[in-house]
């Protein structure tokens, strides 16, 4: 179960918004689907390890989690609330990055150490835990293991098919069109935000 947990994890982590994402994108359509790939797989490397690191904090101090669990649902469905509507009404921007010359090893650290420095990503990854009942599940000695696997698959399957769309439908799109993906990535992260807000006043 925290498997199929964690795969819906890294599904949600990788949806393409927010500058890093918006690069990965440009990388697959204008320098190939490779780059694009290698790229990605920087950015769902952090999410695997900020995942793990937020399960082993958030497991010492469950017990209080599950004492509060409504109102941390709502506290944590407000914060998801606002990075999706950050995220759909503010204008992104493409970061200025140097590539000439990278070749694959450089692009998959160029977006690890943007990504890793992105330290809200635990917090959004906190509350998906939170929202998802991954604290309710019983844990095992393969329960890390397990979870980060499933953050892995989640999020190289995401990218998968974001870069594959991208490269292949690349003559159809542009760079406004990155930003309404980017924008309705928010908006995905704003309805999940208020629809567990609703079920947690529903339950």
């Amino acid at each position: 179960m925290i498997f199929f947990k964690g795969i819906i994890t890294g599904i949600i982590l990788s949806l393409p918004f927010g500058p890093v994402g918006i690069h990965c994108m440009e990388k697959s359509m204008t320098e190939g689907e490779k780059k694009g790939y290698i790229s990605a797989l920087g950015m769902v490397s952090v999410d695997i390890i900020y995942g793990i690191i937020s399960f082993l904090f958030i497991s010492r101090i469950d017990h209080y989690i599950i004492k509060f669990e409504t109102p941390l649902k709502v506290l944590i469905s407000v914060f998801l609330i606002f990075i999706g509507g950050k995220k759909y009404f503010c204008k992104n921007e493409i970061k200025e990055m140097d590539d000439e010359n990278y070749n694959l090893v450089q692009d998959f650290f160029e977006t690890f150490l943007l990504s890793i420095f992105n330290i809200s990503s635990l917090f959004v990854i906190t509350g998906i835990y939170t929202l998802l009942g991954i604290l309710n599940l019983e844990i095992k000695e393969t329960t890390v293991l397990e979870l980060g696997f499933g953050i892995g698959i989640g999020g190289i399957s995401m990218w998968f098919i974001t870069v594959f769309l991208i490269y292949h439908f690349k003559k159809c799109v542009t760079v406004d069109i990155l930003f309404k993906i980017s924008k309705c990535s928010g908006l995905v992260i704003l309805l999940f935000g208020i629809g567990t807000i609703i079920f947690a006043f529903y339950k």
